[in-house]
């Protein structure tokens, strides 16, 4: 199975690049390949559970709170671009994490403290809601 692959490799080459590999101007490397059950692994999606996210961030009472939230989760830019993308709130790709995180605790907890001022319904000074 190994010479069949180095014959498919060697086969391959152009005449100039076998006349260089045997006057030892080129040369043959072993590369460790990442297997395909490995790649799909970790493309299969957020390592969270988006839903339980969404819910949690609609209970925070404070922009501050939604970003420590988020913060202490540990969430890698894949789960928070795809929290994000069920969100409905739009990420360029060069977002970094603090901008994805920032649009998302916007989105959610400003949009319902806005909503909320806007409509009189804010907390006396000082008081929590």
């Amino acid at each position: 199975m190994v010479l069949e692959q180095v014959g498919i490799f060697l086969q391959s080459l152009s005449p100039e690049q076998i006349e260089d590999l045997a006057a030892g101007r080129y040369r043959i490397s072993l590369v460790r390949t990442q297997a395909p059950r490995e790649a799909k692994a970790r493309r299969s999606g957020p390592s969270v559970d988006l839903e339980q996210l969404r819910i949690d961030l609609s209970g925070v009472e404070s922009r501050e709170a939604g970003e420590d939230y988020l913060k202490n989760k540990k969430l890698s830019r894949a789960d928070l671009q795809a929290l994000a993308r069920v969100l409905d709130i739009p990420v360029r790709k060069g977002d970094n994490m603090d901008a994805i995180r920032e649009s998302v605790v916007e989105a959610t907890i400003g949009y319902r403290l806005r909503s909320d001022a806007i409509r009189g319904n804010t907390p006396p000074e000082g008081e929590v809601k």
